[in-house]
């Protein structure tokens, strides 16, 4: 059974099943009508060594001030509700680092330290062939908020797969897989076309890096949507048993998928505009694309999955498992245009 496409598209392009206020936490510390949550969480041990610090505000505060030691600069939203410290570089792995936040007539302490992520791993030809399966529900969407508890019931029980098809010193070739609902174990979903994702930038390994100029298209169940702008990234931890700190962030292009839902082009972006999402115009200048941003995105490595390349799609009379020749696992539908 295949879940919506518009949910599995999303799922590949930025892992939604989540609530945008995940990881923070409120601090006990409340001054002039003005709460402070963090992220990381204070006390955090295992902190991703690229993420900037946040220290979110209930209400603006123009006077809010970062005081640290880490390399950076601080930086207002557009809504003043976050008072962001932007890295200037990478952190140290298994350091503990601190901030923090002086406003109206209160301070806020983090103290937080940043996990093995980031450390070198001895061999980086060995993932070649390796599998992993991302891990959706902790995810933390950070644009636009709302937007996951939209999908969280289409989302249940989805499993997406990257595999590792190449490696080289400054590169990583990645694809996509879903995973059958109906399997035990962790199978592939052979009816389903891989997603063959831009070549990832490897230099700074463990760190990759996935970014597409113009508009990638993914297609999950039979459907193509495009994606502008697609960036996704993460760290191999040393031992290559799963990837964290993943970033995944593009734009979609709503108008393939809006007939799964409704009767007329525009349709998903009402239905956002009315969660108060507004969708902004695509690369033909058509306000009809949604951005998406998530972020603390794990995915543990799967033993004993190797995807397989799957070509085409509209597939019928698909087999259990993949033949010797993957290409022949499914017909293409001669009715499909």
């Amino acid at each position: 059974m295949h879940r919506s496409p518009f949910a599995l598209a999303l799922l590949v392009l930025a892992c939604v099943a989540c609530d945008g206020d995940k990881d923070t936490a409120d601090t006990a510390d409340e001054a002039c009508g003005v709460s402070v949550t963090t992220f990381p969480l204070q006390g955090a041990v295992s902190a991703y060594y690229r993420s900037d610090v946040e220290f979110k505000l209930t209400k603006p505060d123009a006077t809010a001030q970062i005081t640290t030691d880490i390399p950076g600069s601080q930086e207002l939203s557009a809504d003043g509700l976050t008072v962001y410290w932007r890295l200037s570089q990478p952190l140290a792995p298994s350091t503990t680092y601190s901030a923090s936040l002086t406003y109206c007539t209160g301070t806020v302490e983090l103290s937080f330290t940043t996990s093995a992520l980031g450390t070198a791993i001895p061999d980086a030809s060995t993932l070649q062939g390796r599998t992993y399966l991302l891990n959706l529900a902790d995810a933390r969407i950070t644009e636009p908020p709302g937007i996951g508890a939209l999908l969280s019931s289409e989302l249940d029980g989805v499993s997406i797969y990257t595999g590792i098809t190449d490696v080289t010193a400054t590169t990583i070739t990645v694809i996509g897989g879903l995973g059958r609902e109906d399997a035990a174990t962790p199978t592939q979903e052979y009816c389903d076309p891989t997603i063959d994702f831009p070549v990832a930038d490897f230099t700074a390994s463990p760190h990759f890096e996935i970014s597409g100029d113009g508009a990638t298209p993914i297609t999950v169940a039979g459907t193509t949507v495009y994606i502008e702008n697609l960036n996704i990234s993460g760290d191999f931890a040393s031992d290559l048993s799963y990837f964290g700190g993943g970033v995944l962030a593009g734009t979609i292009d709503t108008r393939p998928l809006d007939f799964e839902f409704g009767d007329e082009v525009g349709f998903i972006c009402d239905t956002a505009a009315a969660l108060g999402v507004v969708c902004a115009p695509c690369g033909d200048g058509e306000p009809f694309c949604l951005s998406l941003v998530a972020d603390s995105i794990d995915a543990q490595l799967v033993a004993d999955l190797e995807l397989v390349v799957i070509d085409g799609n509209n597939c019928v009379g698909c087999v259990e498992g993949p033949p010797p020749d993957a290409s022949d696992i499914c017909d293409e539908d001669p009715a499909a245009p």
